[in-house]
């Protein structure tokens, strides 16, 4: 009973935050044909190049609270005054990353002559940052009550293709994409942050520095993990600009942004069984293996089908974006396709890690799969271009659940798993 009342909650918060999550994902792709026909190809490619580095900052923001302040949420569910503390506090950490962000922001426009031409388009963009700290989805994650601000969220995010539809009319018009974006996450914040405080009854507090300091510090190794992921999922595009033109950078970031919204699929999965398996570690392994060999399998071989069906429906997908202009985006787009299946088999490793606290080991995998990111696309990007660049995403993806899985056994963590799902 305990274990079916266990799937339905994983089952309705998977639902909720994949609702959340893919509507930050999905709808800046879907509306990725009207900018496109807008602003061009190679505009597309400049808006691309500043996502990423907005991307990037967000990771900072969010500091890995996700990780670190859901696991405190789910070992003290139902102590409302240590939840309250923990959420103000969290709330002015991330404020305190965001002030030092918006100046590192103005320290490369002044100095990094490749920011200039496009000030506009960072200094606006910053308000998707702000908008995504203010964002507490970590805290319902934590409390298993993701349901409740999914309804605010979506929409923020139908402000955002609606302010997209109306403004975005010429070329020049690139400079508030992100700004577009921004004011729908920070319509979500806010409104977020009131219903967290409504729903679970919050006593308001106010956070110490001393307090933060140590928040911040207990997150540091898990940011730096997060940086490490981001930095190898928002690079790419960067590096391959460098080397190549914006065309290219365009047709690029289609395929990356489609199989990004693809890969969400198995990133939100990990979120949502992270709490209680959090708590299930607890209990010992048999509560632990038999939880994965219920809930991961057939998601696994969910992901298996989903991966099959990107793969055939390719160039009908490509054909929405780019109509006859396809470029080499199906081609790239069907070797991105093996991504999903890699992210999900290092799932369970990586999640056991995090649950133990063992994060210079989930720290010390990522960090080095950056680093070889980095080597393999300056590389390959010289030899096969866009490809190249694809190629060394999958080759990143399959060392981190290669070094995941290795860190599982050398920490000793192994029997908390299966051996049917390894």
């Amino acid at each position: 009973m305990e274990s079916t009342s266990r799937r339905n909650r994983i089952f309705s918060n998977f639902m909720a935050l994949g609702i959340l999550q893919g509507t930050n994902f999905l709808l800046p792709v879907l509306v990725m044909p009207f900018v496109i026909k807008k602003i061009g190809a190679d505009g597309y490619g400049v808006v691309a190049v500043a996502q990423g580095i907005m991307l990037l900052f967000v990771t900072v923001s969010e500091y890995g609270f996700n990780l670190t302040a859901t696991r405190a949420l789910a070992l003290h569910r139902n102590d409302v005054g240590k939840n309250a503390k923990l959420f103000f506090t969290v709330l002015a950490a991330k404020m305190v990353i965001c002030i030092a962000l918006f100046g590192v922001l103005l320290l490369l426009i002044s100095l990094v002559p490749f920011f200039r031409p496009h000030f506009l388009l960072y200094l606006l963009g910053f308000t998707y940052v702000i908008g995504q700290s203010l964002l507490v989805s970590w805290f319902f994650q934590g409390m298993e009550k993701m349901k409740y601000i999914t309804i605010y969220a979506l929409f923020a995010r139908l402000l955002f293709v609606a302010l997209v539809f109306v403004f975005i009319r010429e070329k020049p018009d690139h400079r508030f994409f992100i700004f577009y974006m921004g004011i729908g996450s920070l319509v979500a914040g806010v409104f977020s942050i009131f219903q967290a405080i409504r729903i679970c009854k919050l006593p308001l507090v106010r956070p110490t520095w001393s307090d933060v300091k140590q928040e911040l510090k207990e997150g540091w190794p898990v940011m730096l993990s997060y940086i490490s992921i981001n930095t190898f999922l928002s690079i790419n595009v960067f590096i391959l600009r460098l080397f190549t033109n914006d065309l290219i950078a365009g047709y690029y970031s289609v395929a990356e942004k489609i199989i990004l919204a693809t890969r969400q699929i198995p990133v939100l999965f990990s979120q949502v069984i992270y709490p209680p398996l959090c708590q299930l570690m607890e209990k010992g392994t048999a509560a632990t293996r038999s939880f994965f060999r219920s809930v991961y399998v057939p998601f696994l071989l969910l992901v298996l089908l989903a991966a099959v069906g990107l793969f055939v429906f390719s160039p009908s997908l490509i054909s929405i974006f780019l109509g006859p202009n396809k470029g080499n985006a199906v081609m790239l787009l069907r070797v991105f396709c093996v991504a999903p299946i890699i992210v999900c088999l290092h799932i369970p490793a990586s999640q056991l890690l995090m649950a133990a606290n063992q994060k210079k080991s989930y720290l010390r995998v990522l960090s080095w799969a950056t680093l070889i990111n980095v080597i393999c696309n300056v590389l390959l990007v010289q030899v096969w271009g866009s490809v190249g660049t694809a190629i060394s995403v999958l080759l990143t993806e399959l060392f981190i659940t290669i070094g995941f899985n290795r860190a599982l056994f050398k920490n000793k963590l192994a029997g908390y798993l299966s051996a049917r799902v390894l």
